[in-house]
C-alpha cells in the first residue's frame, strides 16, 4: 500500500471513529466520561485498522497485546497516583506516579514479549 493510501485510510478511520466515541461520550452520563471516550480509543482503533491492513493480523495482535500492557500499567498507576499525589502533594506524588506507570509497563512488556 502507498504512503498516500496509508495515510487516507488513517485519516478516514481516524474520524470515522472519533466521532463514533464524541457521540457516546455525549449519550453517557456523568459527562466526565466524554474525556475517557474522546481521541486516545479511537486514534488506537484506527491504527490497529491501519496495521491489520497493511502488516497483517499477527503484527496487529502483537500491538493490541502492547495497548493492553499499557492500558493496564495505565490503571495501575492511576490508582497509585491517587495515594502519591493525596500523601506527597502534586510535584512529588507526579513524579512518582509516571515511575509505576514505567516499572509496571517494563514489567508488563518483559512478561508478554519475552
Amino acid at each position: 500500500m502507498s504512503e498516500i493510501g496509508s495515510l487516507a485510510i488513517r485519516a478516514f478511520a481516524g474520524g470515522l471513529f472519533v466521532a463514533a466515541f464524541a457521540v457516546l461520550g455525549e449519550i453517557l452520563v456523568p459527562k466526565r466520561f466524554a474525556g475517557i471516550m474522546s481521541a486516545a480509543p479511537s486514534v488506537a482503533i484506527a491504527n490497529l485498522l491501519l496495521i491489520a491492513l497493511t502488516k497483517g493480523h499477527h503484527y496487529g495482535m502483537r500491538e493490541a497485546e502492547g495497548m493492553i500492557v499499557g492500558a493496564v500499567a495505565f490503571l495501575v498507576a492511576t490508582f497509585a497516583g491517587r495515594w502519591l499525589v493525596g500523601t506527597f502533594g502534586a510535584l512529588r506524588g507526579s513524579a512518582g506516579l509516571c515511575g509505576v506507570w514505567l516499572l509496571v509497563a517494563v514489567a508488563g512488556y518483559f512478561v508478554v514479549f519475552r
